[in-house]
């Protein structure tokens, strides 16, 4: 085993590499120019450039179907706008977080806007991993702005997750505190996969974050073929990439909603799988093979990673045999009781199916029962054999797969 691994290792360090820069295919990469979305990052730069002027730019909500450049966009403009801060000397600070990386957690999300701030190098008032109700984190979060009369710039990104986990108490407090700020402001660009985010609000809420808000359209096919050409001229070495292979690409992400993350995941892949191979030029079969390698892996890891309850929810759906919520939650329950979990309301297990169906592991249709009122109808999209894949090494849920 060791010497076959020393020459999987030996023969990567030996054979001629196709890519001569592995960032620029990673969906962090920020480039220095966004092809089209030049009218998007201008409108978000317009609203805050009002902070120059010493006063508080509108909240704004960024909407768009997964790669269609909001995180770039949102990330190139705010990096701008500190370095331009900090050029004229004016008091900007920028934080940056993912509510779905903290897993949805808004304890987590305060913990780490406290971390950012610098709160926790403080001697009093320290926000703790853990130990403080949401409120006393919040207020001393709050407190510490005021005081420091703070002009913070706070980007939440993948807002959708974090709601459907915690509510939106957290999105209450920080719109609304600058009423009651005597000095220092917050705000609040959220940024959402999905366009219907604003009906999971209160109205208070609602009103008081969509200030301002810019939809991102998906790009077409065309647009997504120079995008990738010039990614590649980043990425590769010359020669290494045929175009025929960079227009499938395209062609592929097109075909899904314009997703230019999966354009550029499927470069990356193809590029893996061509240096394995030991060939010199990625092409269109490495492009098939990426496709094919995504679609098997994407489902198998979401599910493998997935907390407990997550699971759970997958394998009530399976066993149900019509997908009515109400009788996935009596599957659940039971369950629940065979593992030993302390089961989540209905509510909260509806929220976990909406994560789900947002990570194409589940569809949900509402049905129409007539006085017996409306139903979610839920629907496995996995493959059974990726589920029993993906959790039969689980101690806790092998026994539970039929």
């Amino acid at each position: 085993m060791s010497s076959d691994i020393d020459n999987i290792f030996t023969k990567a360090a030996s054979g001629m590499s196709l890519v001569k820069n592995r960032q620029a295919l990673t969906i962090d990469y920020v480039p220095e120019k966004l092809p089209f979305r030049d009218e998007e990052t201008k409108t978000l730069a317009q609203v805050l450039s009002t902070i120059f002027k010493g006063a508080r730019p509108s909240n704004l909500l960024l909407f768009g179907k997964p790669g269609t450049g909001k995180t770039a966009a949102a990330r190139s403009v705010v990096d701008r706008l500190a370095k331009k801060a900090s050029e004229l000397e004016t008091d900007v600070t920028v934080i940056f977080v993912n509510g779905k990386i903290a897993g949805g957690s808004a304890y987590k999300v305060i913990f780490e806007i406290a971390e950012e701030l610098g709160i926790n190098k403080e001697q009093e008032k320290q926000v703790h991993f853990t130990g403080l109700s949401m409120g006393e984190a919040t207020d001393r979060v709050l407190n510490f702005i005021q005081r420091k009369k703070l002009h913070l710039v706070l980007v939440i990104d993948e807002i959708d997750s974090l709601v459907d986990r915690s509510g939106d108490d957290i999105l209450y407090n920080f719109t609304r505190a600058n009423q009651r700020m005597k000095g220092g402001f917050i705000t609040l660009i959220g940024i959402s996969n999905s366009l219907t985010f604003k009906d999971k609000l209160d109205p208070r809420v609602r009103s008081s974050l969509s200030e301002e808000e810019i939809v991102f359209n998906p790009y077409t096919v065309d647009q997504l073929r120079q995008i990738l050409q010039e990614r590649a001229k980043l990425s590769f070495n010359e020669g290494a990439i045929s175009e025929a292979a960079v227009n499938l690409c395209a062609a592929i992400a097109g075909r899904e909603h314009g997703d230019a993350r999966k354009a550029i995941d499927l470069l990356r892949v193809a590029a893996e799988l061509a240096e394995r191979e030991g060939t010199t030029r990625v092409d269109e079969k490495h492009v098939r093979a990426s496709e094919d390698r995504i679609e098997r892996d994407a489902p198998f890891v979401a599910l493998k990673n997935a907390p407990a309850h997550h699971k759970l929810v997958i394998l009530a759906i399976i066993k149900s045999t019509n997908g009515i919520t109400g009788k996935v939650y009596d599957i659940y329950l039971s369950l629940c009781k065979q593992t030993e979990q302390k089961p989540l309301t209905q509510r909260r297990m509806t929220q976990i199916i909406n994560e789900l169906d947002l990570l194409g592991l589940v569809s949900t249709d509402i049905v129409n029962q007539g006085r017996y009122g409306r139903s979610q109808k839920i629907k496995v999209m996995i493959p059974l054999t990726t589920v029993e894949e993906a959790l039969k090494e689980d101690i806790n849920f092998a026994s539970l797969i039929d």
